[in-house]
């Protein structure tokens, strides 16, 4: 028994920094909701003709709605981080959907930054690149908690239980 105790402890730890992360995500997104909705053109004129590339990316109406419905998936997972904390206090074990739709939502939004982001040329190239990269590490260190928490959970459930 202390086993699951520990585990669900170490879950609810992962979970109250996914939770964090998730408020500064909503704070963020909200702050940012303006910017994606009507950016400052005068910022994607100073790049020249890559500039016109990003501002038409920045204003299409699938960056627009995938930059809302991010919002929106962060919302609803703050939510449910909340109810799992609140289950994990009651050492209770939650249920896990939220991180794998969290690691997903990440994972299919990179996807699509991927492919929809116009392609540099020149010395904006290199910097692209390593954007690219930094963004990646960054998205990579921001899911380890989630992975975390789902670990925990595992751990925590009693023998013999079947996941469907």
């Amino acid at each position: 028994m202390e086993k699951v105790e520990k585990h669900l402890k170490k879950a609810k730890t992962w979970n109250m920094v996914l939770l964090i992360l998730g408020i500064i995500s909503v704070i963020s997104g909200i702050v940012g909701l303006k910017s994606v909705l009507s950016p400052d053109t005068k910022t994607f004129e100073q790049l020249g003709a890559y500039g016109q590339e990003l501002l038409a990316y920045q204003t299409s109406p699938l960056t627009k709605a995938v930059s809302i419905i991010g919002l929106l998936v962060s919302i609803v997972l703050v939510v449910w981080y909340f109810k799992a904390n609140k289950m994990l206090s009651n050492e209770q074990v939650p249920p896990k959907y939220p991180y794998y739709i969290y690691l997903g939502y990440t994972v299919l939004s990179l996807c699509l930054t991927m492919i929809m982001q116009p392609r540099a040329t020149g010395t904006a190239a290199s910097f692209a690149l390593v954007t690219t990269i930094v963004t990646f590490v960054i998205q990579a260190i921001v899911a380890l908690p989630a992975v975390l928490v789902i670990v925990h959970l595992f751990k925590a459930e009693p023998e013999g239980v079947t996941h469907e």
